[in-house]
């Protein structure tokens, strides 16, 4: 089989014409007689390389956002806009405005890239005292920030033109996610419980929901105590992509949090009376979301690629300690919901944002029903929620948006959560039609498989062929090729 060859992103190679189209003319001399001279020198503006790689980052993907260029794939879509028949106006009014699978040229994998993933390196942490068991902090390990978001993944020889997939390593369960939590947040071994030894840090769960009901509890390990002693806080509750991890969920507009202290509800850091009593020390937490089917919330927006239902997927493979991590664009908070909770004075009022009907979280406490703090939850669909365009981000939906699991700890608080499908508190009145997050996580992984099953054919049967062979290279226009791929260094927060 030819190798398929993909463009490369990395952004140290790319070509200048890549960021502007316009050439600086000579100034004729009689204009430059007429300039008065200048004492003192200019001073020479320099661009930070944070900017400099956003731009080069935005330049590239726009000359890509059609699916020109080399074979290979480093961002993944359905492909259904191809066929016209979810493509408003048809295939011939709207293919060429239509976003596409972005296709990069890479090296072929090494060997090593095949073996899948191994767990993080860990160090067990010794600046809290009297915990229940050991819990870690995790090293050398990518985290989600500053616009970006890491998934770990691995070559497959079943998909050669795709060439890359999401994979997963241990513990293979629903847990929190080392990626998707703050750095300062430890883990037990089990990666079902959390606590640190800082102010309030958050961290998500991996497994996160779009629709239907679902279920999970939360115990509080360490907290508030029977007789008021503090012994940490704690914050439980729900959280979309955009929600910061260095701050208590309920922080902003994208999560809805349950207070320790008075079980007070918060949501855009306003706190309101809901259970009028403190939950102390081992008592558990129950929390119940519903969310409208897809096809009801597809209906709400007026996006076009997300009303069709296009999952499209921009992500790269880049290297990380030797090993593979997709780099994706992470969802960032938008104007809109920023103006929700912090109004500017004397402004006009913002548009309030978008609700799911028929959308709620319900609270349970010790396996008891205690009210329903939230209904008509906000909307996550495009154009809801955004990546950052000066990025290169593009308003689409990835198949992550949603709510996921949102724990919150501080100053040696200790939360544990439990996913399924057996309760340490079952709830009485619980209906059948509610899930247990651990049945999500399955769904998931097929979800995502099916995801890279449909761009493979996509690729192979309806993209432009990519150039092969050494004549065929020769032709071709000239493109940036690295030996490698991309090597990511993590800097300390």
């Amino acid at each position: 089989m030819q190798d398929v060859l993909m463009l490369d992103v990395a952004h140290d190679s790319l070509s200048p014409a890549l960021l502007t189209t316009s050439v600086p003319q000579k100034r004729p001399e009689d204009a430059e007689s007429t300039v008065p001279a200048r004492n003192k020198p200019p001073r020479e503006k320099k661009e930070s390389w944070k900017k400099k790689e956003a731009l080069n980052t935005a330049a590239l993907i726009a000359t890509n956002f059609n699916g020109s260029g080399g074979g290979g794939s480093g961002g993944t879509g359905s492909g259904k806009h191809t066929t016209g028949h979810n493509t408003p106006g048809g295939l011939t009014a709207n293919a060429a405005a239509w976003p596409t699978i972005n296709r990069w040229r890479l090296p072929p994998p090494k060997e090593q890239d095949y073996y899948g993933h191994r767990a993080p390196p860990t160090m067990v942490i010794g600046d809290i005292t009297d915990l229940p068991e050991d819990f870690v902090a995790v090293n050398d390990h990518p985290m989600n920030r500053r616009g970006f978001r890491y998934v770990p993944c691995e070559a497959s020889r079943m998909l050669p033109t795709v060439a890359y997939r999401h994979s997963e390593y241990e513990p293979f369960t629903p847990r929190i996610n080392f990626e998707d939590m703050n750095a300062q947040v430890y883990v037990n071994n089990s990666g079902n419980a959390i606590t640190t030894s800082k102010g309030w840090r958050m961290a998500r769960a991996n497994v996160g929901v779009r629709e239907g009901d679902w279920y999970y509890e939360c115990k509080v390990v360490r907290g508030i105590n029977e007789d008021g002693a503090p012994g940490g806080h704690v914050r439980v509750g729900w959280a979309r992509r955009e929600a910061p991890l260095d701050a208590p969920v309920g922080f902003d507009a994208h999560s809805y949090g349950i207070r320790d202290a008075s079980g007070q509800k918060v949501h855009m850091s306003r706190p309101k009376d809901f259970l009028n009593s403190t939950f102390h020390t081992n008592d558990i937490i129950g929390l119940h979301i519903r969310l409208p089917p897809l096809s009801t919330q597809r209906c709400l927006t007026n996006d076009p690629v997300a009303k069709s239902g296009d999952i499209i997927r921009d992500r790269i493979p880049i290297r990380f300690k030797n090993q593979l991590w997709f780099e994706q664009f992470e969802y960032q908070p938008t104007k809109d919901m920023e103006e929700l909770m912090n109004p500017a004075p004397g402004t006009k009022p913002a548009t309030p944002p978008k609700t799911l009907p028929g959308s709620f979280i319900k609270v349970y406490k010790n396996g008891e029903y205690v009210g329903m703090p939230w209904e008509d939850l906000y909307a996550f669909l495009p154009p809801a929620s955004k990546p950052l365009a000066a990025l290169g981000g593009r308003d689409l939906d990835d198949g992550t948006l949603g709510y996921y699991p949102a724990v919150s700890v501080f100053r040696a608080g200790v939360v544990e959560c439990n996913f399924g499908p057996d309760w340490w508190s079952p709830p009485m009145d619980l209906g059948s039609e509610v899930k247990p997050m651990s049945e999500r996580y399955d769904e998931q992984i097929a979800e995502d498989v099916m995801y890279d099953l449909v761009d493979e054919v996509h690729l192979l049967f309806e993209a432009p062929a990519p150039a092969v062979g050494a004549a065929a290279m020769a032709a071709a226009p000239t493109v940036n090729v690295k030996e490698e791929i991309k090597e990511m260094v993590m800097e300390d927060e």
